[in-house]
C-alpha cells in the first residue's frame, strides 16, 4: 500500500484548501482508495452531501488510476449513477479501478461507499486522456513544489 502525493489547492486532495475534503489517497498498485468525511460545508440538500462534491471525489480517485500506469490524464468523460444520499459527518471511501487501457484513452469506474456501513451510494465510470508531454509538463509547472513529492512518489513506484 503506497500513499499517494497531493496538491495544496485541489478541492478534494489539496492539504491547503480551507474548504475542500483534504482527501489523502492510497494505491495498492491495481486499485486507489480515499477516505473522507464531508462537513456541513458540502452539503446540497439539509444533511445531505452535494452531488458536485460527489463526483469530483469520484472523478479524482478513478483519474488517480491513470498514475498507476504512468499517465497523467484529464477527464473526457464522466457517468454518475446516484444509489442513495450520501450522509454528512459520516466516513465515506471512494475506490477507483482499471476498466480498459487504450493508452491514449483509459476508462476507469469506482464506488463511494459509507465506510461504517458499506452501503453503496454512487458509481461512477469514466473516460480520460493521457496528456501530451507538453500539456504534462504546463501542469508541472503549476505543481511548484507539490511537483517534488509527484517525481519522489513515482521513482519509488517503479522500485
Amino acid at each position: 500500500m503506497k500513499r499517494q502525493p497531493g496538491s495544496a489547492l485541489c478541492f478534494v486532495c489539496g492539504t491547503e484548501n480551507p474548504h475542500g475534503l483534504g482527501a489523502v489517497f492510497e494505491d495498492d498498485g491495481v486499485r486507489v482508495w480515499t477516505e473522507v468525511t464531508p462537513a456541513v460545508h458540502h452539503q446540497g440538500w439539509p444533511g445531505v452531501l452535494h452531488g458536485g462534491i460527489i463526483s469530483a471525489i469520484l472523478d479524482e480517485t478513478i483519474g488517480r488510476v491513470a498514475f498507476l500506469h504512468d499517465r497523467w490524464v484529464q477527464t473526457a468523460r464522466l457517468s454518475l449513477r446516484f444509489v442513495k444520499p450520501a450522509p454528512l459527518g459520516v466516513r465515506l471511501r471512494a475506490t477507483g479501478e482499471l476498466v480498459k487501457d487504450q493508452r491514449r484513452l483509459m476508462q476507469m469506474r469506482g464506488d463511494l461507499v459509507n465506510a461504517e456501513s458499506g452501503e453503496l451510494l454512487a458509481q461512477a465510470e469514466g473516460t480520460f486522456i493521457a496528456l501530451s508531454d507538453a500539456a504534462r509538463d504546463a501542469v508541472v509547472q503549476e505543481l511548484g513544489g507539490d511537483f517534488a513529492a509527484w517525481e519522489t512518489w513515482l521513482r519509488n513506484k517503479r522500485t
